[in-house]
Protein backbone atom coordinates (compact mmCIF):
# COMPACT_ATOMS: atom_id res chain seq x y z
CA UNK A 1 0.00 0.00 0.00
CA UNK A 2 1.49 3.50 -0.81
CA UNK A 3 2.61 5.81 2.04
CA UNK A 4 1.34 8.48 -0.06
CA UNK A 5 -2.38 9.91 -0.39
CA UNK A 6 -3.89 11.93 -2.74
CA UNK A 7 -7.46 13.39 -2.27
CA UNK A 8 -9.39 13.55 -5.56
CA UNK A 9 -12.51 15.71 -5.58
CA UNK A 10 -14.37 15.43 -8.38
CA UNK A 11 -17.16 17.23 -9.22
CA UNK A 12 -19.30 19.41 -12.03
CA UNK A 13 -17.85 23.07 -12.43
CA UNK A 14 -19.44 25.28 -9.97
CA UNK A 15 -19.68 22.25 -7.44
CA UNK A 16 -17.72 23.49 -4.93
CA UNK A 17 -14.38 21.56 -5.72
CA UNK A 18 -12.02 24.38 -4.74
CA UNK A 19 -13.91 25.73 -1.89
CA UNK A 20 -13.92 22.49 -0.04
CA UNK A 21 -10.08 21.77 -1.76
CA UNK A 22 -9.35 24.90 0.80
CA UNK A 23 -11.31 23.58 3.67
CA UNK A 24 -9.09 20.37 3.47
CA UNK A 25 -6.28 22.97 3.55
CA UNK A 26 -7.10 25.33 6.22
CA UNK A 27 -8.84 23.15 8.91
CA UNK A 28 -6.95 19.96 7.77
CA UNK A 29 -3.47 20.85 6.53
CA UNK A 30 -3.67 18.98 3.96
CA UNK A 31 -2.46 20.98 1.02
CA UNK A 32 -5.08 22.03 -1.87
CA UNK A 33 -3.01 21.90 -5.33
CA UNK A 34 -4.83 24.45 -7.77
CA UNK A 35 -4.46 22.30 -11.08
CA UNK A 36 -6.66 25.02 -13.31
CA UNK A 37 -4.06 27.12 -13.56
CA UNK A 38 -1.40 24.41 -15.13
CA UNK A 39 -4.06 24.11 -17.60
CA UNK A 40 -5.14 28.11 -17.81
CA UNK A 41 -0.91 28.34 -18.52
CA UNK A 42 -1.37 25.43 -21.38
CA UNK A 43 -4.76 26.59 -23.10
CA UNK A 44 -2.81 29.32 -25.61
CA UNK A 45 -5.64 30.49 -27.49
CA UNK A 46 -7.31 27.00 -27.75
CA UNK A 47 -10.64 25.67 -27.25
CA UNK A 48 -11.22 24.07 -23.92
CA UNK A 49 -12.37 20.95 -25.24
CA UNK A 50 -9.50 20.41 -27.84
CA UNK A 51 -7.91 16.92 -27.39
CA UNK A 52 -4.80 17.83 -27.83
CA UNK A 53 -4.78 20.83 -24.89
CA UNK A 54 -6.82 18.16 -22.92
CA UNK A 55 -3.97 15.46 -23.12
CA UNK A 56 -1.37 18.28 -22.60
CA UNK A 57 -3.35 19.42 -19.66
CA UNK A 58 -3.72 16.11 -17.62
CA UNK A 59 -0.02 15.26 -18.62
CA UNK A 60 1.09 19.05 -16.64
CA UNK A 61 -1.12 17.73 -14.05
CA UNK A 62 0.37 14.17 -13.11
CA UNK A 63 3.87 15.59 -13.66
CA UNK A 64 3.07 18.13 -11.21
CA UNK A 65 1.28 16.13 -8.79
CA UNK A 66 4.22 14.15 -8.90
CA UNK A 67 6.56 16.54 -8.27
CA UNK A 68 4.64 17.84 -5.18
CA UNK A 69 4.11 14.34 -4.19
CA UNK A 70 8.37 14.39 -3.66
CA UNK A 71 7.83 17.08 -1.21
CA UNK A 72 4.67 15.99 0.85
CA UNK A 73 2.75 12.82 1.94
CA UNK A 74 -0.81 14.43 1.54
CA UNK A 75 -2.55 16.90 -1.33
CA UNK A 76 -6.14 17.05 -2.33
CA UNK A 77 -6.53 18.99 -6.24
CA UNK A 78 -9.47 18.68 -8.62
CA UNK A 79 -10.75 17.95 -12.08
CA UNK A 80 -14.15 16.97 -13.70
CA UNK A 81 -13.12 13.93 -14.76
CA UNK A 82 -14.30 13.50 -18.18
CA UNK A 83 -11.69 12.95 -20.39
CA UNK A 84 -9.59 9.77 -21.05
CA UNK A 85 -6.94 11.54 -20.59
CA UNK A 86 -7.96 12.12 -16.78
CA UNK A 87 -8.42 8.38 -16.71
CA UNK A 88 -4.94 7.58 -17.66
CA UNK A 89 -3.44 10.22 -15.08
CA UNK A 90 -5.73 8.67 -13.01
CA UNK A 91 -4.63 5.11 -13.50
CA UNK A 92 -1.07 5.96 -13.16
CA UNK A 93 -0.85 7.88 -10.33
CA UNK A 94 -3.03 5.05 -8.40
CA UNK A 95 0.22 2.75 -9.32
CA UNK A 96 2.72 4.94 -7.06
CA UNK A 97 -0.20 6.67 -4.56
CA UNK A 98 -3.19 5.87 -2.36
CA UNK A 99 -5.74 8.32 -4.58
CA UNK A 100 -8.68 8.27 -2.73
CA UNK A 101 -11.69 9.61 -4.76
CA UNK A 102 -14.49 11.89 -3.76
CA UNK A 103 -17.31 13.01 -5.79
CA UNK A 104 -18.67 16.67 -4.89
CA UNK A 105 -22.44 16.66 -5.86
CA UNK A 106 -24.42 19.77 -5.82
CA UNK A 107 -27.66 21.09 -8.03
CA UNK A 108 -27.04 22.13 -11.40
CA UNK A 109 -28.87 25.67 -11.47
CA UNK A 110 -26.91 26.19 -8.19
CA UNK A 111 -23.85 25.15 -9.92
CA UNK A 112 -24.75 27.80 -13.04
CA UNK A 113 -25.21 30.57 -10.20
CA UNK A 114 -22.14 29.93 -8.49
CA UNK A 115 -19.90 29.61 -11.78
CA UNK A 116 -21.78 32.87 -12.94
CA UNK A 117 -20.77 34.81 -9.77
CA UNK A 118 -17.26 33.44 -9.27
CA UNK A 119 -13.87 35.32 -9.66
CA UNK A 120 -13.48 34.31 -13.24
CA UNK A 121 -9.74 35.13 -13.18
CA UNK A 122 -8.58 32.22 -11.46
CA UNK A 123 -10.69 29.51 -13.31
CA UNK A 124 -10.61 28.99 -17.13
CA UNK A 125 -13.63 30.95 -18.42
CA UNK A 126 -16.06 28.92 -20.90
CA UNK A 127 -19.30 29.94 -22.22
CA UNK A 128 -22.71 29.46 -20.28
CA UNK A 129 -23.69 27.08 -22.86
CA UNK A 130 -20.19 25.09 -22.47
CA UNK A 131 -20.26 24.78 -19.30
CA UNK A 132 -24.26 23.24 -19.10
CA UNK A 133 -22.75 20.38 -21.19
CA UNK A 134 -20.07 19.65 -19.52
CA UNK A 135 -21.78 19.23 -16.60
CA UNK A 136 -24.72 17.55 -18.11
CA UNK A 137 -21.62 15.14 -19.49
CA UNK A 138 -20.15 14.70 -16.22
CA UNK A 139 -24.26 13.89 -14.54
CA UNK A 140 -24.48 11.31 -17.12
CA UNK A 141 -20.93 9.82 -16.70
CA UNK A 142 -22.05 7.84 -13.17
CA UNK A 143 -19.11 8.19 -11.23
CA UNK A 144 -17.96 5.25 -8.91
CA UNK A 145 -15.76 6.98 -5.81
CA UNK A 146 -14.46 6.09 -2.71
CA UNK A 147 -16.52 8.94 -0.94
CA UNK A 148 -19.41 11.41 -1.70
CA UNK A 149 -19.95 15.29 -0.48
CA UNK A 150 -23.12 17.25 -0.86
CA UNK A 151 -22.36 20.48 -1.09
CA UNK A 152 -25.87 21.92 -2.57
CA UNK A 153 -26.95 23.06 0.64
CA UNK A 154 -24.65 22.58 3.62
CA UNK A 155 -22.69 25.34 5.98
CA UNK A 156 -19.29 25.12 6.22
CA UNK A 157 -18.98 23.54 9.53
CA UNK A 158 -21.25 20.53 8.33
CA UNK A 159 -18.89 19.99 5.24
CA UNK A 160 -16.03 20.17 7.45
CA UNK A 161 -17.22 17.72 9.87
CA UNK A 162 -17.77 15.39 6.79
CA UNK A 163 -14.30 15.69 5.86
CA UNK A 164 -13.18 14.76 9.20
CA UNK A 165 -15.27 12.15 9.39
CA UNK A 166 -13.81 10.78 6.04
CA UNK A 167 -10.51 11.24 6.86
CA UNK A 168 -11.47 9.03 10.45
CA UNK A 169 -12.64 6.58 8.55
CA UNK A 170 -9.27 6.39 6.52
CA UNK A 171 -7.57 6.10 9.56
CA UNK A 172 -9.70 3.36 11.11
CA UNK A 173 -8.94 1.30 7.95
CA UNK A 174 -4.96 1.43 8.67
Amino acid sequence: MPEKTIFLLIGQKGSGKSFIGNLFDKHFHIPFIRVEDWAKNIIRKRKPDDDAYIQEVFLAIENGIRKEMQKKQKLVFESLGLSAAFETMLNKLKVDFEVITIKIKADPQICLTRVKTRDQSIHVNISDKQMEKINKQFLDKNFNTDFVIENTSRNNFEIINEIESILNSLKSKQ
